[in-house]
């Protein structure tokens, strides 16, 4: 069923994005999970045309869908012709494998019409490995849950470096949170790829003419940020790619810095995550601490956000129930950044702290509260929840969902 809510945004949004450059070339996008949806959402209201890919057909169904309203409902303005947005593998707006061509709908290179329209199309292609070979792709962005996946969608039997006779696009951007160490592999597995004599674009400038390149693109801002299109960008990798790869990030984004070689973007990622996840169990510990002495948590915030213990997390993302409306923790801690996620993020951090003997006392503190979290079967609530294992069953009875389970490893 298409989300009307993205869509109609998307339309708004393509309208204003009308006049915006042409893309002359189609974008990839591997990973259409809370985070990758929201940014696709994103490029296509921008104009950008994609072709897309996910295990799960339900999201990629969605993202169809999604782009197939907004393409309509642009079109009943009078600001499109009939494209070939919200096409599946196998139907005449196929991606395609190598040899076929462009969807129907585009023009010329691929997808340079996609801005022209005010609002992209979406294709389908049924692996990684298939996006690659797809003519007219010129830049691949993968947004995927961890290490494990992102090595699979690279690097298996049908992943993105997978086809023989090389891959289309010359850029490819990885916007998973991974360790530097296997973020510069695959950097360097992807500069030892060939690019497709027959079917890549145009040599990029700065960059090998025979092989493709890889940039660690690693975002801060979460679900809201990726919602709103606040995102912000750290990257890694060789800068002669970013002039080409920018233009995209900020269509999803507001930030975009460059961090210097292959792997620092994600070096960077993993300070920042250290710094939000201790900020977020401090704040948690002393809204906590301030309710138990009898202070109201909502008076509490605003001491904290009108004094010089003011963060990103009091300000926006409070842990307590209902004191921010549009906070993960004011809808039963759904949505957002998974626990999961930001003990994988910890345990990365502290990783890479020993390989370079850096003491990080504070990553291993949190991180061993996000584990017991986890083990507390909370790992797919937001990492806010860690104000429930902070307060525990002081907790007001009403203050919870119905139903759920209380941390009994702290009581008041």
């Amino acid at each position: 069923m298409t989300n009307m809510r993205g869509a109609a945004v998307g339309f708004r949004r393509g309208l204003s994005a009308a006049s915006a450059s042409a893309q002359g070339e189609k974008v990839g996008f591997v990973g259409l999970g809370a985070m990758g949806l929201r940014m696709a959402r994103h490029l296509l209201a921008s104009g950008r045309d994609l072709v897309v890919f996910d295990s799960n057909s339900i999201a990629v169904d969605r993202i169809l869908s999604e782009a197939a309203a907004a393409q309509a409902a642009a079109q009943a303005h009078g600001l499109t012709g009939p494209g070939s947005a919200g096409q599946r593998p196998g139907t005449a707006g196929r991606g395609g494998g190598a040899g076929q061509g462009a969807s129907a709908g585009s023009s010329g290179g691929g997808g340079g019409g996609g801005s022209a329209r005010g609002y992209g199309s979406a294709t389908a292609v049924t692996s990684p490995a298939e996006l690659a070979e797809t003519p007219g792709v010129g830049v691949v962005f993968t947004m995927l849950p961890g290490p494990a996946i992102a090595r699979q969608v690279y690097l298996g039997q049908a992943g993105l470096l997978a086809p023989k006779a090389g891959i289309v696009p010359r850029v490819l951007v990885d916007c998973t949170t991974l360790d530097p160490v296997t973020a510069r592999e695959l950097a360097a597995r992807v500069r030892a790829t060939r690019v497709h004599a027959g079917l890549a674009g145009p040599r990029l400038a700065g960059l090998p003419a025979a092989n493709p390149t890889l940039l660690d693109a690693p975002v801060s801002g979460g679900v809201v940020g990726a919602d709103k299109g606040t995102l912000s960008f750290l990257v890694g990798g060789e800068e002669a790619a970013l002039p080409t790869v920018e233009p995209l990030l900020k269509a999803m984004g507001t930030s975009v810095t460059w961090c210097g070689d292959a792997g620092d973007g994600q070096a960077a990622r993993l300070c920042t995550s250290l710094v939000m996840a201790s900020t977020m169990a401090a704040t948690s510990e002393a809204l906590a601490l301030a309710r138990r002495l009898g202070v109201d948590p909502e008076l509490m915030s605003r001491v904290l956000n009108t004094s010089s213990a003011a963060s990103w997390v009091s300000a926006n993302y409070n842990p307590v129930p209902g004191l921010s409306p549009d906070a993960p923790a004011s809808k039963g801690y759904r949505g957002g950044l998974r626990s999961a996620q930001v003990q994988s993020h910890l345990q990365m951090a502290v990783a890479a702290a020993e390989r370079c003997h850096s003491p990080v006392p504070m990553a291993r503190q949190v991180l061993g509260m996000y584990t017991q979290v986890v083990e507390e079967g909370m790992g797919d609530q937001d990492f806010a929840s860690v104000y429930r294992y902070v307060y525990g069953s002081g907790a007001e009875s009403g203050e919870w969902k119905e139903g759920q389970t209380l941390f009994g490893a702290q009581h008041p």
